[in-house]
C-alpha cells in the first residue's frame, strides 16, 4: 500500500497459485464494478475478501467528518485482510477509481481454511503485513519529526521532512504540503 513491498510479488504469485489449487473450496465470484462503487464501507464486518484482478481501488478513511484517501491499489492485490485478520472489521473504504474493476470475491472462512494447507502463503501474509506496519510507524515517525520542526520553527529540518515525506505516498506527500503551509502562516 506505501509502495512496492518486496514481498507483494511473491505473495501475488502464491495467492494466485492457492486461489487454482483451492478453486473448489474457495469458489471464487467474479464481481465487476463501476467507478465509484464502494466494495467495502469502514466499519462494517469482513464477510468476503476481494481480490483486485483489473483496475483500480481507492483507500479511504473517514476521520470525523474528513475523508482521507491514503493510498490507490492496482492489481493484483487483496482488498480486505488487514480487518479479516485484526479485528473482523474493514479500516477504511475500498472505492473503485479510474475505470471499472474486476475482482474476485473470496468469503473470508473459505480462504482461511485453504490456508490452513499453504504455510508458505501464511508466512508470506504475515512478512507482507508487517512490512506494511513497519512504513506505516515510519511515516507516523516522519510525520511527528515534520510537526515537531514546525513547531520548533527549524526550516531545515522542514525541508528534510518534507523531502521524505513526498516521496512516500500521494496522501502523505499532501501532509507535508501542508506541514510547509502551517511553518508558511507561522512565519506571516
Amino acid at each position: 500500500m506505501w509502495g512496492d513491498e518486496p514481498q507483494l510479488q511473491a505473495f501475488r504469485e502464491r495467492l494466485k497459485l492457492l486461489l487454482v489449487a483451492h478453486q473448489q473450496e474457495l469458489n471464487p465470484k467474479k464481481v465487476i464494478a463501476a467507478e465509484g462503487d464502494v466494495l467495502f464501507h469502514q466499519g462494517d464486518s469482513v464477510e468476503t475478501l476481494m481480490l483486485l484482478t483489473e483496475g483500480r481501488v481507492a483507500v479511504d478513511i473517514h476521520q470525523g467528518n474528513e475523508l482521507h484517501t491514503l493510498a490507490e491499489v492496482e492489481s493484483v492485490e487483496l482488498l480486505g485482510e488487514v480487518g479479516f485478520f485484526a479485528n473482523g472489521k474493514h479500516y477504511a473504504d475500498f472505492r473503485v477509481v479510474k475505470g471499472h474493476a474486476e475482482l474476485l470475491a473470496i468469503q473470508g472462512e473459505a480462504l482461511l481454511q485453504a490456508m490452513l494447507f499453504d504455510t508458505d502463503l501464511v508466512v508470506e501474509m504475515l512478512s507482507l503485513v508487517s512490512e506494511r506496519c513497519r512504513r506505516g510507524n515510519q511515516v507516523i515517525a516522519m510525520l511527528l519529526s515534520g510537526i515537531n520542526a514546525v513547531h520548533d520553527d527549524c526550516p531545515e529540518r522542514i525541508e528534510q521532512s518534507m523531502t521524505e515525506l513526498g516521496g512516500v505516498h500521494f496522501c502523505i506527500a499532501k501532509a507535508s504540503r501542508q506541514l510547509q503551509k502551517m511553518h508558511q502562516l507561522r512565519q506571516s
